[in-house]
C-alpha cells in the first residue's frame, strides 16, 4: 500500500472514531470481499459534504439479500445500495456469454427490486473484463472467448441500467485497467478472504462512486473559490476561470486581509469573479459567506489554491490542489472534473433492452434455478484443522461462537462436515454441524454455514437431512440450541422461522431453544 493510501485509510479511520452525524446510509453487496472499498467511498462521501455510515453485507449473496423482504437491507434502510459483481464468481460463459449475462442480469434486476423498495440510489459496479484466458493468445479469435463474452455482458449491462434514473453506473475495468493487470489482482488475498483487486483498485473505485454519488445528490461543483494566500501568477488560472465561468460555474474569492487587493494579481482575477471575501475571519466563516452569496450550499463549493488541505480542517469543500508550476495550474483544474454532469437518462438502444415488462425475479426461482446440491461427511481427526477454520469464518450463520479447534477435535465422532456445489460452481467444505446424539433428542450445538452458501436453502436442507437421521436411528426430537453472538443475525432469522422447515420424518419433532432456556423458537413435526 503507498503513504498516499495508507493516509487515506488513516484519515477514514480518524473520522469514524469522531463519528460525525450521517447524511447518509450506504449498503454494500458484492460477489466478493468488498470491504477494502469502504475508507475510500466514506472518505469521498464525506468530502463531498455526504457523512456517511457504510455497511457491508454477506459477500455473494446478491440476489438472496436483494430479494429478502428481511435481512440485511432491512436492518441498514439504505439511501445508497452499492452492489458489484465479477464475471469471476459467476461460472462458465456460455454460447456469447448468454450464462454469464444471466447471472449478472438476474443480479442487476435484484439490484434494481431493492434499491426501487428501500427508496434507495443503486450504484452498479460493471465487472471488469477477467484477465484469465483458456485460450491463450487465441483467445481475441474466438466469438465466445472470455473477452468477447465479457464485452457481450458488459454492455448488456449498461443497456439495461444507464437509462434508469435511479441508478448510477462505475466501471471495474476503468480502474484495473488504469492501474495495470500486474499490480490490480491480489491472488493471494482472494484464495484466503476473497478479495481480488488491491488498494489501488478499490481506491480507484471509492473515489468515483463517492464523485457519481455526490452528484447525483447535488453536491457537484457549483462554484470554484480561488484561496488566494500565498498564490501569485494568477493570470496563469485565467484560461480555466472563463471556461468553468462559460459551463455555469461561478467564481469566487477568498483571501486573508484586505491587502490582497494591492496585489497584482487582483486586476487579473476581478473580471473573471462573481463574488469575493478578504478580512480576517476564519476560512470556515468566509466560504459560508460565499455560498450564501453565490446561492449554493457549502458543499457545492470547490477550493482551489496551494498546499494539499482545505483551510479550517479536512471537512468539505473539496480542494483542487496547484502544482508548484503556475503554467499548468489551468489544465489542472480542466483535469480535476469541475464540470462533471451526470447525463439525462434514456435508453441508448442497445440490443438488450426488454421489449416487454421483464418477469420478476423471485427469491424462490431464483434458487430453485441454482441446482443446489448438498454432501454430507463425517469429520477425520486429520480433517478438523479445515472444519475449525470454516466455523471460525461464519460470523452470520452460527449458533454461538466458534469453539477452538482443540474442542472440535475432542469430539470428532459428532461432526459432520457439509459440502456445496451448484450449477456456479463447487464451494467445497462449506459448513459444519455437532451432534450430540442421545437415544430420544438429537442436540445442535454447533451450526455454522459460510457466507456463499446462505441463502440458498442449504439451512433448510441440512436441518430435514438431520430429522431423516434422527428418525432412521429411532430418535424422536432435534433440537438446535442457540446463543445470540452479536453478529448471528441471520442464524437468528433463520431459527425463529423453522414451522417453514418440514422434518424429513414425521415421527421427528424439529424445534429451536436459546441455549439459557428450553424456550421454543420454532417448532415443526
Amino acid at each position: 500500500m503507498s503513504g498516499v493510501l495508507f493516509a487515506r485509510r488513516s484519515r477514514w479511520q480518524a473520522l469514524t472514531r469522531r463519528r460525525p452525524t450521517p447524511a447518509l446510509r450506504v449498503a454494500l453487496l458484492a460477489s466478493y470481499t468488498v470491504d477494502p472499498l469502504v475508507p475510500y467511498l466514506g472518505l469521498g462521501l464525506h468530502d463531498a459534504g455526504l457523512a456517511a455510515t457504510l455497511t457491508v453485507g454477506p459477500f455473494q449473496q446478491v440476489v438472496q439479500q436483494c430479494l429478502a423482504t428481511d435481512g440485511f437491507l432491512a436492518d441498514v434502510r439504505p439511501d445508497v445500495l452499492v452492489v458489484a459483481q465479477r464475471l469471476e464468481e459467476a461460472g462458465e460463459p456460455g454460447p456469447a456469454g448468454d450464462d454469464w449475462a444471466a447471472e449478472l442480469l438476474a443480479g442487476a434486476e435484484a439490484a434494481v427490486t431493492a434499491a426501487r423498495r428501500h427508496g434507495a440510489l443503486l450504484v452498479y459496479v460493471l465487472p471488469a473484463v477477467p484477465t484469465d484466458r483458456p485460450a491463450g493468445p487465441a483467445d481475441a479469435m474466438h466469438a465466445d472467448g472470455v473477452a468477447a463474452s465479457a464485452t457481450v455482458v458488459r454492455q448488456r449491462l449498461r443497456d439495461r441500467l444507464a437509462g434508469d434514473p435511479g441508478v448510477l453506473l462505475v466501471d471495474a475495468d476503468e480502474a484495473v485497467r488504469a492501474v495495470g493487470d500486474e499490480h490490480a489482482y491480489h491472488p493471494v488475498l482472494f484464495r484466503l478472504a476473497k478479495v481480488p483487486y488491491t488498494e489501488e483498485v478499490f481506491a480507484r473505485l471509492g473515489a468515483t462512486a463517492a464523485a457519481l454519488v455526490g452528484t447525483g445528490f447535488g453536491t457537484g461543483c457549483r462554484a470554484l473559490v480561488v484561496d488566494a494566500d500565498g498564490l501569485t501568477g494568477a493570470a496563469h488560472l485565467l484560461p480555466a476561470l472563463r471556461e468553468l465561468r462559460a459551463t455555469g460555474v461561478r467564481v469566487a474569492l477568498r483571501a486573508t486581509g484586505d491587502d490582497w487587493w494591492s496585489n497584482g494579481d487582483a486586476v487579473d482575477l476581478l473580471s473573471v469573479l462573481d463574488g469575493w471575501v478578504t478580512d480576517d475571519r476564519p476560512p470556515a466563516d468566509q466560504l459560508a459567506e460565499i455560498a450564501a452569496e453565490l446561492d449554493v450550499v457549502p458543499a457545492q463549493l470547490v477550493l482551489t489554491g496551494l498546499g494539499a488541505q482545505p483551510p479550517g480542517g479536512d471537512g468539505p469543500p473539496r480542494r483542487v490542489p496547484l502544482g508548484a508550476d503556475p503554467a499548468a495550474w489551468s489544465d489542472e483544474l480542466r483535469a480535476a472534473g469541475l464540470t462533471d454532469r451526470l447525463p439525462e437518462r434514456r435508453w441508448t438502444g442497445g440490443t438488450s433492452r426488454p421489449t416487454a415488462a421483464p418477469v420478476e425475479l423471485s427469491l424462490d426461482d431464483f434458487v430453485a434455478g441454482l441446482d443446489v446440491q448438498v454432501d454430507y461427511r463425517p469429520v477425520a481427526a486429520e480433517g478438523v484443522a479445515e472444519v475449525a477454520e470454516v466455523v471460525a469464518r461464519a460470523h452470520d450463520f452460527a449458533l454461538a461462537p466458534a469453539p477452538p479447534a482443540a474442542a472440535l477435535a475432542q469430539r470428532a465422532a459428532d461432526l459432520l462436515a457439509i459440502r456445496v456445489r451448484d450449477r456456479l460452481g463447487d464451494y467445497g467444505t462449506s459448513g459444519l454441524v455437532a451432534l450430540d446424539r442421545a437415544d430420544s433428542r438429537w442436540t445442535v450445538d454447533v451450526f455454522s454455514l459460510s457466507c456463499p452458501v446462505l441463502g440458498k436453502g442449504v439451512e433448510a436442507s441440512v436441518l430435514r437431512e438431520l430429522t431423516r437421521r434422527a428418525g432412521a436411528a429411532g430418535a424422536g426430537e432435534v433440537l438446535v440450541r442457540w446463543t445470540d453472538t452479536g453478529r448471528n443475525g441471520t442464524a437468528r432469522r433463520f431459527l425463529s422461522e423453522l414451522d417453514g422447515v418440514a422434518s424429513a420424518d414425521p415421527r421427528v419433532r424439529l424445534h429451536a431453544a436459546h441455549a439459557s432456556d428450553d424456550r421454543t423458537t420454532g417448532v415443526r413435526r
